[in-house]
């Protein structure tokens, strides 16, 4: 919490997202807009919106959104900087979603935060999408840190002895690495069809993360829905 509150008292965090000079945040945008298929009439939650600029882009291609953060300095910054009149800002912890969202979305979206969770939170966060998401809806989980290229990322000296610098001080400031084995497992652990997809090569770090699509699962909801 710490981190990201001082983050948020950062000029250069107000990107949200800090990319490098091959992408910006309309790229981004229009990327998870496609990814997604975001309609006019779509609900959207934005869940880690950080302050919000990526929230507040991706309002302009739909009904209304609803932006989430567990940092009270982010909120501020996001209702301050990054809001227009179909969006909404709430504190809340990615964790217990649901105790301060109440009602239902088209489409969610998880973008650049999901490293920063360790496997039971990982699973926890999706169970409290899924319980939010309409049953047609879909999940976006996305940039998320590889862990096939994790030495791939790590490939220089001065890389690796921060990589272990931060893994013996349990301060990992890239968080977790993902595998593809293991979003399928927490998928279908919650009843949801889930997809790899690889990042186009115009994003900034396509080199080493992936985005995961959820959708509900229609054999799982036909098998749980049938007589015994």
């Amino acid at each position: 919490m710490k981190f990201w509150e001082k983050s948020a008292n950062n000029n250069l965090s107000r990107l949200q997202v800090q990319r490098n000079n091959k992408c910006n945040e309309h790229d981004i945008v229009s990327y998870i807009k496609d990814l997604i298929d975001l309609k006019e009439s779509d609900s959207l939650l934005d869940v880690c919106c950080g302050n919000g600029l990526i929230t507040k882009e991706l309002s302009l291609y739909c009904f209304q959104v609803t932006g989430v953060d567990f940092s009270k300095k982010m909120i501020y910054n996001a209702n301050k900087e990054c809001n227009y009149s179909n969006i909404k800002y709430i504190q809340e912890d990615a964790l217990t979603l649901s105790n301060s969202v109440n009602k239902k979305f088209d489409k969610i979206i998880l973008y650049f935060s999901f490293q920063y969770f360790n496997k039971k939170q990982g699973e926890n966060v999706l169970s409290e999408m899924k319980k939010l998401l309409n049953s047609d809806g879909k999940i976006l989980i996305g940039d998320i840190p590889n862990k096939k290229y994790y030495w791939s990322y790590y490939d220089t000296f001065i890389k690796r002895f921060y990589c272990f610098k931060q893994y013996f001080l349990k301060q990992p400031q890239m968080g977790r690495f993902w595998s593809e084995k293991e979003m399928m497992k927490i998928a279908k652990k919650q009843g949801l069809k889930g997809t790899f997809i690889e990042q186009p090569k115009h994003l900034p770090h396509s080199h080493y993360r992936f985005d995961y699509l959820l959708e509900n699962d229609s054999d799982f909801k036909n098998l749980n829905n049938s007589p015994l």
